[in-house]
């Protein structure tokens, strides 16, 4: 009796790469933007609110995570130098490369964007109204009227703005699956990858650190609703 011994040596061996942390934010970041989109073109203003304020809540989270989350979930591992940037460029064509700890060069700005974009787009709904003058932002009453529908009308738009960073990130995401051989999507859902990572594997931070996030986020999410 013999032993198929490359059936057991040529398996990839799966790396951690994300925690269930950054993976729990990048989901219900997916489903509160189709969430918030849905309720505003149908004009359900209350559930738009609601699902606003949630996606304040991960976004706030996120930024706290940014800076006390694992290690490869920080801001310090995947913001780079520009010259790093432009490093990381010239490797794109290749067919494969390794993966990054984390975000890589590229990408750690991606995030920064998508981040402050949201952050953007959600502090302009806090001060808008419709078009009627009932439904409006916690703070549209603050404003003049004419106000608060001229930051409606830059809410649409940041919002049309933060769509086409969404389809460029889709687009980066089906270029490494077929040009770089890397799942990113499944990667971010069970937070390992097979691919051969350059840097430090994920740490993961404590759950003290964790309550503490959801805790600032959710005060701070209370204190404006």
């Amino acid at each position: 009796m013999t032993t198929d011994v490359s059936a057991t040596t040529t398996s990839p061996v799966k790396q951690p790469l994300w925690d269930w942390q950054v993976r729990a934010c990048h989901w219900l970041m997916v489903v509160l933007i189709a969430a918030c989109w849905w309720t505003a073109e149908n004009h359900e203003i209350v559930y738009h609110s609601y699902c606003a304020y949630g996606l304040l809540g991960v976004v706030l989270f996120r930024i706290y995570w940014g800076f006390f989350g694992s290690n490869t979930a920080r801001f310090s591992q995947f913001v780079k130098k520009p010259s790093a940037v432009a490093q990381y460029v010239k490797t794109l064509p290749q067919r494969q490369a390794g993966a990054s700890a984390g975000h890589n060069a590229l990408g750690g700005y991606s995030v920064l964007v998508l981040l402050a974009l949201m952050l953007l787009q959600i502090g302009l709904g806090l001060f808008s109204i419709d078009v009627d003058g009932f439904d409006g932002g916690p703070f549209a009453d603050y404003l003049r009227f004419k106000t608060s529908r001229e930051i409606a009308e830059w809410h649409e738009v940041t919002f049309n703005v933060l769509l086409g960073f969404i389809a460029l990130h889709i687009v980066a995401v089906v270029y490494y699956l077929i040009w770089r051989r890397q799942n990113l999507t499944a990667a971010m859902i069970h937070g390992k990858t097979t691919t051969p990572v350059h840097g430090q594997l994920m740490k993961p931070a404590s759950y003290t650190r964790f309550t503490v996030g959801v805790l600032i986020a959710g005060v701070i999410v209370w204190l404006i609703a």
